[in-house]
């Protein structure tokens, strides 16, 4: 294949949109492509987290049968943390307004992570500190207080980092106002980490790949997301979602500039509506996201051949 060396990863966030990114990494790896460095956030992240402990090949047994009920119990909890979102989507007036009610909304939590943390527990943390394959992993998610990326680099293990492994998974979950955050103490200051698509001050970009010849950034939406509307009773909320998660893949994805060693970067995105929302935690409907993710990652394999 046509892939300078050493090989990165980015996976994007996406929630249950993320069923189609497990696809596309579940046959490259199939297909016998390797990564020296991969980075994620939100559902990206525990991709990228499966990918380090051979796991890929599981994802679609997972995805087929998931049920909502198994990401999403009702818990409402209260964080004392404001947000201060500082970028936005567009400039209008009804935009600013509505991420100033998210600031304020993102104290309180709807659902709790303890079925996110029993899953990755069970899944992962049982196979061990070392990864099983040779790698370098960051987990990112973001640190409200200080209004950046928070970045947790994990060198072939899972320890060595202030933050517990499994901890820097769910924080990059963490999606502000459906999960809480979860709080790191990091020299003697606390943290409040939420979901690693939240944007501050900066977003994040690809320089944690510099030295690579190659990057793969597989995202979970398409361009047409930015002007994604959503329709039903959570319609306002998927909206804002698919246009943030689009934003972020524009943003991210124009860093590559920036990477000193210029390596190419391929970006994957899906081909065709996925049919399922950020919440669909539907068995069938990621099943079938799945598929699709194989298919694309197959033609994007003999594209490089």
């Amino acid at each position: 294949m046509k892939l300078n060396k050493p090989v990165g990863l980015f996976l994007c966030g996406g929630g249950a949109l993320g069923s189609w990114q497990s696809g596309v990494l579940a046959k490259l790896v199939d297909l016998g492509l390797d990564f020296d460095v991969v980075a994620g956030f939100s559902i990206g992240s525990l991709n990228g987290a499966a990918y380090c402990y051979n796991k890929t090949g599981e994802l679609g047994g997972i995805w087929r049968t998931m049920k909502p009920g198994a990401v999403l119990k009702f818990r409402p909890r209260y964080s004392n943390m404001s947000l201060e979102l500082y970028q936005h989507y567009n400039d209008d007036f009804f935009s600013k307004a509505g991420f100033f009610l998210q600031d304020r909304l993102a104290k309180f939590s709807l659902f709790s992570n303890m079925p996110i943390y029993s899953f990755l527990n069970g899944w992962l943390s049982r196979s061990g500190a070392a990864f099983k394959r040779n790698v370098k992993f960051y987990a990112i998610s973001h640190a409200v207080e200080m209004k950046l990326p928070y970045i947790a680099c994990f060198d072939g293990s899972t320890g060595g980092g202030p933050v517990p492994f499994v901890d820097a998974l769910v924080a990059s979950c963490a999606i502000p106002s459906v999960f809480p955050p979860v709080v790191l103490n990091d020299h003697g200051r606390n943290y409040h980490l939420v979901d690693g698509g939240v944007m501050g001050i900066a977003t994040i970009n690809l320089n944690i790949f510099e030295g690579c010849g190659t990057v793969i950034m597989i995202s979970n939406t398409r361009p047409e997301d930015l002007n994604f509307t959503g329709k039903g009773f959570f319609g306002h909320r998927e909206t804002k979602a698919r246009r943030m998660l689009a934003l972020h893949t524009d943003k991210v994805y124009e860093s590559r500039i920036f990477i000193k060693s210029k390596p190419d970067v391929h970006l994957i995105q899906p081909p065709e509506n996925l049919g399922l929302g950020v919440f669909d935690f539907e068995g069938e409907k990621c099943a079938r996201a799945f598929a699709i993710g194989e298919k694309a990652a197959d033609k994007f394999v003999k594209h490089l051949h």
